[in-house]
């Protein structure tokens, strides 16, 4: 085996590992706000005055200054749009450079083992 097939196995597989360990800590972990207290029709008809005393971190934030914050004129619309509007920007670059990359280690190459056909000499047929 090649060098460096074994080196990009290696890799990969180590790079596989972590993100499984990742996602098995992230899961277990226990949510800081979980929302299932949330009257949403009372934070839709009046978020100034809405009482979220156990909202904590951003869902504090989010809930507290929204109106004040953005423009928008209700919480989902700001979230969507202003919140997570440089979140979003951030996956389409991140999806162009995985095209890119993609592009990169696909790509056609001339190697060693390929041959070119051979040129057909003038006057003889295919």
């Amino acid at each position: 085996m090649n060098v460096k097939k074994l080196f990009l196995t290696i890799s990969l597989v180590i790079l596989l590992a972590c993100g499984v360990y990742a996602a098995i800590v992230m899961a277990s972990g226990d949510p800081t706000y979980d929302g299932s207290e949330t009257d949403v029709v009372a934070l839709y008809e009046n978020p100034q005055d809405y009482d979220n005393s156990k909202a904590d971190g951003v869902a504090a934030v989010i809930v507290n200054e929204n109106l004040d914050k953005t423009a928008a004129q209700n919480v989902v619309f700001s979230v969507v749009f202003n919140f997570r509007g440089y979140d979003t920007m951030g996956e389409s670059f991140i999806l162009i450079a995985a095209i890119a990359g993609c592009l990169v280690v696909l790509r056609k190459t001339g190697g060693k083992g390929e041959q070119k056909p051979a040129e057909q000499k003038e006057g003889e047929e295919a």
